[in-house]
């Protein structure tokens, strides 16, 4: 029986995530895919600039951005054509992670370069065309039983952890016996993606038409491809769209003789969270832990979230620097943070989906009187940090940590590719790592806590904030010093450079297991499923 420190149940993009993050920590992996080949085609197609950052941390952003498209306007209009607007969002800034705030892509082209980068780790062992039919956990690891779908041949492999990347329809979460809360499912949407056959453009081609006599929306999906959406009217069923119905709605567009069509599935929207996201030694992820509504393009990205929240937290367990007690954290980090993203998705979607035309009238002329006068908008849900593992107390703990231009030896880049990623130690006081003990510098060495002196054009500090990002975001924040998570989340910050070690010695705190045992995050409450 082989062995392994982690087995991934699921090689979508969020399992491709874990599987390379922590092959590229060192750490032993086997993925298992139940299809026998990359998914090929596009589920997500928005990815916010957080994501791409993790992105730039494995190695693939430049390779992403080699067909993905940077968002400019996101608009809402009335109709297709014509119509007018209700929406403008400006979507064109470079947001706190250094790269464009939005960005629309081709899920295959992700896929492909995630596959290589797992592969190139030498870490990570990917087996298609295997399912996992069972598993069982003791104090040591999970035995884990396969089955080669091709072949009908079983196997046993064996890991200290597992984690079930395996989607909505999870098998390891069914097998757990995890219950979930289930929200709104009341809406259905016809799905068309598109590659073009010549190059295409449309006077409006990225955002939603909100006609109530049929609802829907367009998107380019990267360089090449397209996406339309329709929402199904009352009485219509997902068997009614035959490849002939679907040209039909495409025909203001496009005809055969402008793209090929790709994929035409009938989706129902569905709010889905698991009770739970931890059974001791078994954890999920993405899907098979929430299933959100489309309308934020948050799922993939919620899903990649966690990822990167649960591995930073295996690889301090597996390399001995933590107790296995901050894995119990990931449900009470992530929970929260995801139900608001749920809220928010729902938020945006539902107006987008209004098939009365007496409800389409008022929702117009309310939108309409925010689009004059912004501050007569109504609040949208605001997406908290994460609270669960972060530096007892301190306000700014769970904030973003940003990235900006530096120069570090008279080259110019991101400061994640020029200074380092992980736990990053920042200040903007040469005296931050100087008033470090012995015991915090050495505490500091054994976690491969990255520490910087940044300082503006002029300063004589070795890592130079070209653009004034640190500044600002230090101003901002009323802080000498600021301790980011590897998931580029603030664990805290300190006004003073000379109280630089107390975020260290709270940080070892956590790591011993000596915070507070999370509680459990209840689940979503009902929301109103119409307007």
């Amino acid at each position: 029986m082989k062995t392994y420190d982690i087995v991934v149940i699921g090689f979508g993009p969020v399992g491709q995530m874990m599987s390379i993050q922590l092959g590229q920590a060192g750490h032993s992996v086997a993925a298992f895919e139940a299809h026998e080949t990359l998914y090929g085609l596009s589920r997500a197609g928005h990815m916010d600039d957080e994501i791409v950052r993790t992105l730039q941390k494995i190695g693939i952003d430049e390779e992403f951005k080699s067909d993905a498209v940077a968002w400019e306007m996101y608009d809402m209009r009335t109709k297709a054509f014509d119509g007018e607007l209700l929406l403008r969002l400006d979507w064109s800034q470079v947001g706190p992670h250094g790269h464009r705030g939005h960005w629309i892509f081709y899920q295959n082209y992700l896929e492909l370069a995630m596959n290589r980068a797992a592969t190139e780790t030498g870490n990570v062992d990917v087996t298609m065309a295997t399912k996992a039919v069972s598993f069982e956990q003791d104090d040591e690891g999970v035995t884990v039983t396969l089955e080669n779908r091709k072949t009908g041949e079983r196997s046993q492999v064996r890991a200290r952890y597992l984690v079930a990347a395996d989607g909505a329809n999870s098998t390891i979460r069914e097998a757990l016996g995890i219950e979930s809360w289930v929200g709104n499912c009341d809406y259905e949407q016809l799905v068309v993606d598109c590659k073009e056959k010549h190059k295409l453009h449309f006077e409006f081609d990225n955002g939603q038409f909100a006609d109530p006599a049929r609802p829907g929306c367009l998107f380019q999906l990267g360089a090449q491809h397209h996406r339309w959406e329709w929402t199904l009217l009352p009485g219509e069923k997902p068997e009614d769209f035959t490849e002939e119905r679907v040209w039909e709605l495409l025909s203001p567009w496009v005809g055969p003789e402008d793209v090929e069509i790709l994929r035409r599935p009938v989706y129902r929207f569905r709010e889905v969270v698991a009770e739970h996201w931890q059974d001791r030694r078994v954890f999920l992820v993405g899907d098979a832990a929430h299933v959100l509504w489309p309308f934020a393009g948050e799922g993939m990205c919620n899903g990649i979230r966690d990822a990167s929240a649960l591995t930073w937290r295996m690889d301090l367990v597996l390399r001995g620097q933590a107790s296995p007690q901050i894995l119990d954290s990931y449900t009470a980090d992530r929970k929260p943070v995801f139900t608001a993203w749920m809220n928010l998705s729902r938020e945006i979607g539902l107006p987008c989906v209004i098939t009365d035309p007496g409800i389409a009238e008022m929702r117009d002329q309310g939108m309409k009187v925010a689009l004059a006068d912004p501050s007569l908008a109504p609040p949208l849900p605001q997406i908290p940090g994460p609270k669960a593992f972060v530096r007892p107390g301190d306000p700014t703990a769970g904030t973003v940590g940003y990235q900006g231009l530096v120069e570090v030896d008279g080259q110019i880049g991101l400061f994640d590719d020029l200074v380092g990623t992980g736990w990053v130690l920042l200040s903007a006081d040469a005296a931050a790592v100087d008033s470090l003990s012995e015991n915090q510098r050495d505490f500091a060495d054994r976690i491969g806590i990255v520490t910087a002196y940044i300082g503006a054009p002029g300063s004589g500090a070795p890592v130079i904030d070209v653009d004034g990002t640190y500044t600002s975001w230090l101003s901002e924040l009323g802080a000498s010093t600021v301790l980011v998570r590897p998931d580029f989340w603030l664990f805290g910050s300190v006004s003073s450079a000379g109280e630089a070690g107390l975020l260290l010695d709270s940080l070892a705190d956590g790591f011993a297991g000596r915070f507070p045992a999370p509680a459990r995050v209840p689940q979503p409450d009902a929301q109103p499923a119409a307007v």
